[in-house]
Order: structure tokens, then C-alpha cells, then sequence
């Protein structure tokens, strides 16, 4: 039973390094080319009450972006994106200096969602929880091994203590 048990494991469970996603210029990203860093996905909406929290989102990546990637996902999951990708790239460099990665607009909820989402809400591929995405601005910790070692609500601002001490490197 125990070598099902670890079988099972093995062929349900997918590593986060084997996902990609689309760039928001259409290039393939593979999580993988991040290993040994920590990684800050965020799903962002131009039109959300949270937007400000670009600001801090900036901010991090330029203070930890030698061993966090910050990595931010457009979605009108929550119905706050009405922008496309040339927009959407446009309005976070204008009005808030983006300079860490953008993802394609993408759904990160729902029954159709983007495979990294679908990893990051299902305890059966990321094997800690099956926590829903709560809304626009939430944000998913990845360690340097590539497990999930952090959820903050959408309401945790990027430069909080509760968030910069789960990013600052022991």
C-alpha cells in the first residue's frame, strides 16, 4: 500500500518548475528559469480598489530582485480588467513604474483558469491547500525549492512586516 501511496503521489502531484505561462509580449516563461529564488505571484487588475499596491509591488522587486522574482498576472476574474496587454503593460509602466514581470491577461479563477492557478489553488498539485483565489491583489509565496510557503490576502499590502519577513532570505 505504501508504494501506491508514493506512486500516487509521484503522478498526481506536477512540480511547480514544470509550469509556464504566456509574458505579456507573448513569450513563454518557464517557471524553472527561477529556481533557487523566491517567487511573488500576484494576480492584478488596472480597474481594482488594490491597484496602488503596484507601488509596492515595485518596490519589492527592487529591493529583494536579486533573490525574488515579483511576477504579476492581469486577470478579470474579478471583473476589474477591462485592458488588453498593450494596455494593461502601458498603464503599469505610466502610472507606476512596473518593471518586474507581467503575465498575459488570464483567468486565475473559475472552472477555466490558467494552469499555474489551477497549481496554486489545488492541495492535490501544490500539496498544502485548496484555498480559492480571494480576490484581485492576492499573492502566492513560492520558496527557492519551488513549494508553496505562503498565501496573503489581497488586503496585505507588498511592503507589509507580515509579507517582507516571509521574503527576507535566512
Amino acid at each position: 500500500m505504501l508504494l501506491f501511496n508514493l506512486l500516487f503521489t509521484v503522478f498526481t502531484t506536477s512540480s511547480f518548475y514544470s509550469l509556464q505561462f504566456q509574458d505579456i509580449d507573448n513569450n513563454t516563461v518557464s517557471m524553472s528559469q527561477f529556481e533557487g529564488k523566491k517567487i511573488l505571484l500576484v494576480n492584478i487588475a488596472s480597474g481594482s480598489a488594490r491597484v496602488n499596491q503596484l507601488s509596492g509591488l515595485q518596490q519589492l522587486h527592487q529591493q529583494y530582485g536579486d533573490s525574488v522574482v515579483v511576477i504579476g498576472f492581469p486577470s478579470n476574474s474579478f471583473g476589474h480588467e477591462p485592458l488588453s496587454d498593450a494596455a494593461i503593460k502601458q498603464f503599469c509602466q505610466t502610472n507606476y513604474g512596473v518593471t518586474f514581470l507581467l503575465a498575459s491577461k488570464n483567468p486565475v479563477a473559475g472552472p477555466v483558469n490558467q494552469t499555474l492557478f489551477n497549481w496554486l489553488t489545488s492541495a492535490e498539485e501544490n500539496e498544502v491547500t485548496n484555498e480559492p483565489i480571494k480576490g484581485d491583489f492576492q499573492k502566492y509565496l513560492i520558496n527557492e525549492t519551488g513549494n508553496l510557503i505562503g498565501i496573503f490576502s489581497p488586503a496585505v499590502q507588498p511592503t507589509s512586516e507580515e509579507l517582507t519577513s516571509a521574503l527576507s532570505i535566512r
